[in-house]
């Protein structure tokens, strides 16, 4: 049975997250004024209801962005990344001021589990779709806080900081710079094979069946270094190391798809 979540306070909502799915774009090249329009088209709010807000152009990894700065008057701060191509919002960030504060000392009322809930409803999605790579409990002037961050198939990023007595959202933030599949690179290897996907893996031991593929070899053949998962932009990888004859492989594995990613062959010194 879906538990029910009791929300103890206002969860900020005039800033329901727009930046999933259905995050909102324009059609055409972007200018300072339309860049304000979608950073208020992607909060719910309109331009009378706002202290101020600013946009200035920037540039970032070689790529025209808007920069977009507004306050709302319950001292919601938010700050937006737009493309000034396309409309793409790429980064938000969202701070609440004006945050009630609990009481020094004060017992947590909500769960982790439903921290966790209350997140992934905000971004506008479901709990299939996410994949958590920080949930932890922490104490910030006297105030205990869950922080969460978690990323989507598709490399969207969100991260959290959850009062954990009135479930208000204090801050959250959302970034898009990655959403696109990383390009296979590599250097030559000894394998016809190079960069090919098998598909998503999961575990230590699929990830050096994928890597002793990669290379042509057997488990018999090498002789096996750290391997470990670890997350990179977001998403799961598995990295490592074997050795064979005199060479020594270095390897990185998108857990997602069974990509190499990064693919090293060195004399083992």
């Amino acid at each position: 049975m879906q538990r029910k979540i009791k929300m103890l306070g206002t969860v900020l909502a005039a800033s329901v997250l727009a930046a999933s799915t259905a995050i909102t774009a324009a059609a055409a090249p972007v200018t300072e004024e339309s860049a304000k329009a979608l950073a208020l088209a992607n909060t719910g709010l309109t331009a009378d209801s706002v202290l101020y807000i600013t946009a200035k152009a920037d540039h970032d990894d070689g790529r025209q962005i808007y920069e977009v700065e507004l306050l709302t008057g319950n001292y919601m701060s938010y700050e937006f990344e737009i493309n000034a191509a396309d409309g793409a919002v790429l980064h938000v960030d969202c701070e609440w001021d004006g945050a009630p504060r609990a009481a020094v000392g004060t017992q947590a009322t909500v769960t982790p589990e439903q921290a966790r809930a209350l997140a992934i409803a905000h971004a506008g999605l479901t709990a299939d779709a996410v994949t958590f790579e920080k949930a932890k409990t922490d104490l910030d002037d006297g105030q205990i806080i869950y922080e969460l961050k978690f990323y989507t198939a598709d490399r969207k990023e969100y991260e959290y900081e959850i009062d954990a007595v009135t479930g208000n959202i204090l801050k959250w933030e959302y970034d898009a710079t990655h959403y696109t599949p990383v390009t296979q690179t590599s250097n030559p290897a000894p394998s016809q094979n190079q960069n090919t996907s098998s598909g998503a893996i999961s575990g230590i031991e699929a990830a050096k069946a994928a890597a002793l593929k990669q290379a042509g070899l057997s488990s018999a053949n090498v002789r096996w270094g750290k391997v470990k998962p670890d997350y990179e932009d977001g998403r799961l990888v598995y990295e490592g190391e074997f050795y064979h004859n005199n060479l020594e492989y270095e390897f990185e594995i998108d857990a997602a798809t069974g990509a190499i990613v990064d693919w090293d062959v060195d004399e083992d010194d």
